[in-house]
């Protein structure tokens, strides 16, 4: 029996909020399902903005004086865009080369910080494709919000991430 859109949908995203890192499930789910050569490994194109504001349902997670700095990215399995996401994350909470790196180079975010033995709690979950058909391959399928945290339970980064449909593979 084949697997359903929306069955394949609900195993992405079961891997994705299961994870510590959605850059590393991406990889095994690329790698898994075909998209890439083993040993699959995303190439991540960064872009960095100034005034980027802070989704609402994650006010209160860093205080009022603390200073923010976003990462935008999208990652790439060979030539696929396979999501994009959005990186809010406090200089104060990491390490003085964990934040050069964030601000220098396109080393993931949970590559960067794997170190602190991160866990995620998810904010937000939306499943933005409900439709039995295939999605386009840009079309957007899954929305978390998330803060990443240490292993101290201190949350370092809120993360918007969009997962797309060329991920499903049909």
């Amino acid at each position: 029996m084949t697997e359903s859109v929306l069955d394949r949908i609900g195993r992405l995203d079961m891997v994705l909020l299961k994870a510590s890192s959605a850059t590393i499930a991406l990889e095994t789910w690329c790698e898994q399902s075909g998209l890439g050569v083993p040993p699959v490994r995303l190439r991540v194109q960064v872009e960095h903005k100034e005034d980027a504001p802070l989704p609402a349902i994650a006010a209160g997670i860093f205080g009022a004086g603390e200073s923010l700095r976003y990462r935008h990215v999208t990652m790439f399995c060979g030539d696929l865009a396979v999501a994009h996401a959005g990186n809010w994350y406090s200089p104060e909470r990491l390490t003085p080369d964990m934040t050069r790196k964030l601000d220098t180079t396109t080393v993931p975010f949970g590559r960067v910080v794997g170190p602190f033995s991160i866990s995620r709690e998810t904010l937000e979950n939306i499943r933005l494709w409900n439709n039995d058909s295939p999605p386009p391959p840009s079309a957007p399928v899954i929305r978390n919000t998330a803060i990443v945290k240490r292993a101290d339970f201190a949350p370092v980064s809120v993360v918007e991430e969009t997962f797309m449909g060329v991920l499903l593979n049909f």
